[in-house]
């Protein structure tokens, strides 16, 4: 095989895995875009949306807790015996500096599809907060099932930035 047949291959190939790749993103972008919300508002506005989502998620206690040292427990009180089919997991997220809320519903089979065995919710609550240290945050479908319907996290920062989680349960037939 000649030099330029194989470089004319091997070029084939990197166009065929770039395309995929920005397919892929755009793909996702379009999802994710579909199912979040990002507006300015002000801090009573902000306050008065994590009031609500706490009252529809069924109002504490979280599943998970953090810690002023970043540690992470886990309400192992809340867990069933037996898993309950989820259908969304929700995220609302207050940034005071940009004063933006941010909403984001994710449908629980892009959670089981597109996430690992475990969740890292650490490295979605990190990335909205800016704080790098807890991204050791982990639990798994199978927990989150078990948890079932209901609040998963409540994190305030000294910032004022504020993160919340919580599951919805899936309609019964």
């Amino acid at each position: 095989m000649h030099a330029r047949t194989k470089g004319r291959r091997l070029g084939a190939v990197v166009a065929v895995v770039a395309c995929s790749a920005l397919l892929g993103m755009g793909g996702f972008a379009l999802l994710f875009s579909s199912w979040s919300d990002l507006i300015e508002t002000i801090p009573q506005e902000a306050a008065e949306a994590f009031a609500t989502a706490i009252e529809r998620a069924g109002g504490p206690p979280a599943y998970l807790q953090i810690d002023t040292q970043g540690h992470v427990q886990v309400n192992r009180t809340l867990e069933s015996e037996h898993p309950t089919k989820l259908r969304t997991l929700h995220l609302i997220a207050w940034d005071p500096r940009q004063e933006r809320l941010l909403r984001v519903a994710f449908p629980f089979w892009f959670v089981r599809v597109k996430m690992s065995d475990r969740i890292n919710l650490g490295t979605i609550t990190s990335a909205l907060s800016q704080d790098w240290d807890n991204l050791n945050l982990k639990v798994s479908v199978e927990e989150l099932q078990l948890r079932g319907p209901g609040l998963v996290l409540d994190h305030s920062r000294s910032t004022g930035m504020r993160v919340l989680l919580w599951s919805e349960a899936a309609e019964a037939p």
